[in-house]
């Protein structure tokens, strides 16, 4: 099958995510790079912060909140939390996306490096060739009923999941533009 065959199969195929659809802070990113001949995203996320309770097998693994936008001490359950011990977890934006080419796969790495993305890589050539965009703004920290968490602490924890979700923000933005002006060009 062609690229552009695998391109047309690929994006008619309904969302899987456990969200059901796109992220609104990466809708338009995704459209642009859709919309670009020589790629097409296989799959994309905005970034969220979240309670996770984690598992050996991913798709096992239990999530217990989940936000795409910046958070409230309030927002948290906090009195609906598991014995056990938990994460409080930041996960940075992700895109993977399908390119034509190695040649349109180099290029896509090299914008992406130019852009400060240093991490992004190329996942896969064989059958497909898969680049990961990676950002940056992660972070985990464990969580636990236990443990008696002043308000100033978890107001610390929210600041920082906050201001790393919305620098992410930042980066798609800057990935709109190149993409503009790369579909402006093809």
């Amino acid at each position: 099958m062609n690229f552009l065959n695998e391109k047309k199969q690929a994006l008619s195929k309904l969302d899987k995510s456990r969200k059901g659809d796109l992220d609104e802070h990466i809708l338009n990113l995704v459209k642009l790079i859709n919309n670009h001949p020589d790629y097409y995203t296989t799959s994309s996320c905005s970034g969220r912060i979240m309670f996770i309770k984690p598992s050996k097998i991913k798709h096992e693994a239990e999530w217990l909140f989940s936000s795409h936008e910046p958070i409230k001490l309030n927002d948290l359950p906090l009195n609906k939390l598991p014995e056990e011990t938990i994460w409080f977890r930041v996960e940075p934006p992700i895109l993977h996306i399908c390119a034509k080419d190695l040649d349109s796969a180099y290029y896509l790495l090299k914008k992406a490096n130019e852009l400060g993305f240093r991490r992004s890589a190329l996942l896969s050539f064989k059958k497909r060739i898969i680049v990961e965009i990676l950002f940056l703004e992660k972070m985990d920290v464990p969580f636990s009923k236990d443990i008696e968490l002043s308000d100033e602490y978890l107001q610390l924890l929210i600041k920082e999941a906050n201001n790393k979700l919305l620098g992410s923000r930042d980066k798609i933005k800057r990935l709109n533009k190149e993409f503009i002006k790369a579909n402006d060009r093809s």
